[in-house]
C-alpha cells in the first residue's frame, strides 16, 4: 500500500515504481552478501584464519549457508545475489587494478600472454574432445565447461552460452561445476607453495607461482583469494595473468560464434556477444594510478572498498553455488570438469615454466 500511495502522487508512476521494485528485489541478496562479506573481514583478521584471507571465507560461508538455506529465502536473495556476483565482482576487479603499477604490468606483459593462449586453446580444445569422444557429452555442454575452465569461470560460462547456442538448463550446470573446482583450486595453490618441492621446482620465484595461479586458476575472484597468501608483487602477477586470461574470451567468442553460425545456419539472425569490458578498464587503471590524481588517502579507502566488493562477490558465488546441481546432472559434467582442473593444475605447471624458460 505504501508503495501504490507514493507512485500515486509521483508525477512518473511507473518509472518509479520499476525502480522501487529493482531495489527491493535486489536488497536482500546484496545484504546477505554484505553480512557475509563483513563476517569473513572479521574472521579474517583473526590469526586462525589468516592463511584463508578475506575472499575465501567469503566464499566458504557463502558456500556452506547456501546449501541449507530455505527455498523461500533464496527466491528472495537470488536478484540480489547475481547482482553482487555480477556487476560488483567486475567493479571490483577494476579497482584492483588501481593497486598495480605500470612497472608490473610491462613486468608480467610477454610471459602471461604466451601462456594464457596456451593455456586457453589447449583446455577448450581439450574440453571439446574428451567431453564428446570420452564422456560422450553433447559439444555445447562440454564448452560450457570448457570455457569455464579455461578463461574465467562462471562469467566465461554466461558469455559465451549465446555463442555456442547452448540450452539454459546446462547453463547451471557448468557454472556449479567449475565453481566446485575453482574452490579447489583456490585452496590447493596456496598451500602448494608452502611445500619446498613445489617450491624447488619454480626455482624458488613466488613471482613464477603468481604467473601459474593466474594462468589456471578458474575465477578472476578466487585468484585474488589465492594470491592474499602470496607476496604482493606476486599477487599482483597473478591477477594481471588472468585478467590477460580473462581478455582471451573476446577472440573466444568471436570464433565460437562463427563456427556456431555457420554449423546452425538455419537458426538465422545474429548471435549475440557480451564481451569483457571490465577487463578493458581493469588494464587502464594501473595509468589512472600512475597520474598522481588520486592521493595516498583516497587509494587506501579505494582498496577498502575494493576488498569489500569482491567479498561480497565471492560470499554471492558461494551462495549461488548448489552441490544439489551437480548430483542431478550426473557425473559426466562433473568428471570433464575435474580432467580439466588435473590438466591445468599439471599442465599449467609445464606451460608456465617452459614459457618462463623460452621468454
Amino acid at each position: 500500500m505504501a508503495l501504490e500511495q507514493i507512485t500515486h502522487y509521483s508525477p512518473h508512476p511507473v518509472p518509479l515504481r520499476r525502480a522501487l521494485l529493482a531495489i527491493g528485489t535486489r536488497l536482500p541478496g546484496l545484504a546477505l552478501s554484505a553480512v557475509i562479506a563483513l563476517l569473513a573481514l572479521a574472521l579474517g583478521s583473526q590469526p586462525l584464519f589468516t592463511t584463508l584471507g578475506t575472499l575465501t571465507l567469503a566464499m566458504l560461508l557463502g558456500l556452506a549457508l547456501g546449501q541449507w538455506l530455505p527455498r523461500n529465502i533464496s527466491e528472495r536473495t537470488t536478484a540480489g545475489t547475481q547482482l553482487a556476483r555480477t556487476r560488483l565482482l567486475r567493479a571490483g576487479i577494476v579497482l584492483y587494478g588501481l593497486r598495480i603499477g605500470l612497472d608490473d604490468l610491462l613486468q608480467v606483459g610477454s610471459e602471461a600472454l604466451l601462456s594464457d593462449l596456451l593455456v586457453v586453446a589447449g583446455v577448450f580444445l581439450l574440453a571439446g574432445w574428451a567431453g564428446t569422444r570420452l564422456l560422450k557429452l553433447e559439444l555445447k555442454t562440454a564448452l560450457l565447461v570448457g570455457a569455464g575452465s579455461a578463461v574465467c569461470g562462471a562469467a566465461a560460462i554466461l558469455a559465451i552460452a549465446p555463442a555456442l547456442r547452448a540450452k539454459a538448463q546446462d547453463i547451471p550446470v557448468a557454472i556449479a561445476t567449475v565453481v566446485l573446482f575453482g574452490t579447489c583450486a583456490m585452496l590447493l595453490y596456496p598451500w602448494l607453495w608452502t611445500l619446498e618441492p613445489i617450491a624447488r621446482l619454480f626455482g624458488g620465484s613466488e613471482l613464477t607461482f603468481g604467473r601459474y595461479l593466474g594462468a589456471t586458476v578458474h575465477e578472476v575472484a578466487q585468484v585474488a583469494a589465492a594470491a592474499g597468501a602470496l607476496s604482493p608483487e606476486a599477487g599482483q602477477a597473478a591477477v594481471i595473468t588472468k585478467l590477460i586470461r580473462v581478455m582471451l574470451l573476446v577472440p573466444l567468442i568471436l570464433v565460437v560464434s562463427a563456427y556456431f553460425a555457420r554449423r546452425e545456419d538455419r537458426d538465422g539472425g545474429a548471435v549475440s556477444i557480451n564481451l569483457p569490458w571490465f577487463a578493458l578498464l581493469f588494464l587502464l587503471m594501473p595509468l589512472v594510478n600512475a597520474s598522481g590524481l588520486l592521493s595516498p588517502i583516497l587509494q587506501e579507502q579505494i582498496r577498502h572498498l575494493d576488498t569489500l566488493l569482491l567479498a561480497m562477490a565471492m560470499a554471492a558465488l558461494g551462495l549461488e553455488t548448489r552441490l544439489a546441481a551437480l548430483k542431478r546432472s550426473g557425473l559426466k559434467p562433473l568428471l570433464l570438469g575435474a580432467l580439466l582442473f588435473l590438466v591445468l593444475v599439471v599442465a599449467g605447471a609445464a606451460v608456465t615454466l617452459v614459457v618462463g624458460a623460452l621468454v
